[in-house]
């Protein structure tokens, strides 16, 4: 009598947490457009110049991967649109894959506004759902300003080679211990 006791219980117990967790996914998923923005969580840059830990400092917002100045080749170069440099906790900054002292050569152009509050809150940031939301951001020319760590949370706007808008929300910096690096979310229209 105990077993069909047991049986029953932990049957009832998995289907209260299988109904949960049905719940919670769908509910993620209402009122986003993933047609027209991509978004991209996490991705994390090096805030270690020669790239000797775990994180890279490029970026494709079209293959969605980090990648090491090392592994990048004739094939990838062109889709990288995304590089981060940091010279110390008082100077970092987003800049062009074509930038002649931290991009790469060939890199195509991305422009950027590192250091901004009024086109683009964090309020702002995550409310973004489609592609056209960054349609009123202007992004004409590559400030090269930079944002100390004490400027974090921030939000990067930027436009890449293709016409393409898109912002970053800076979330975090990590520079004590091992592979110090930034922790960002990225949207950028489809």
């Amino acid at each position: 009598m105990k077993l069909h006791y047991k049986i029953i219980l932990f049957l009832s117990l998995s289907l209260a947490l299988n109904s949960c967790s049905k719940d919670d996914s769908s509910a993620d998923e209402v009122q986003k457009d993933n047609s027209t923005l991509k978004t991209f969580k996490d991705v994390k840059f090096s805030l270690d110049f020669t790239e000797g830990f775990d994180a890279g400092r490029y970026f494709s917002t079209e293959l969605g991967k980090s990648y090491k100045k090392s592994q990048i080749d004739a094939t990838i170069l062109p889709k990288i649109d995304v590089v981060f440099y940091s010279g110390s906790f008082s100077f970092n900054y987003f800049v062009s894959p074509s930038n002649v002292e931290y991009g790469i050569k060939n890199g195509a152009t991305t422009l950027y506004i590192n250091y901004q509050r009024e086109q683009l809150t964090l309020e702002q940031f995550n409310k973004l759902e489609k592609g056209s939301d960054l349609d009123a951001i202007k992004v004409d020319a590559d400030d090269n300003k930079s944002f100390p760590d004490s400027y974090v949370p921030n939000v990067v706007l930027f436009k890449n080679a293709a016409g393409k808008k898109g912002a970053i929300y800076i979330k975090s910096v990590q520079r004590v211990g091992y592979d110090p690096k930034i922790v960002v979310d990225i949207k950028i229209q489809k």
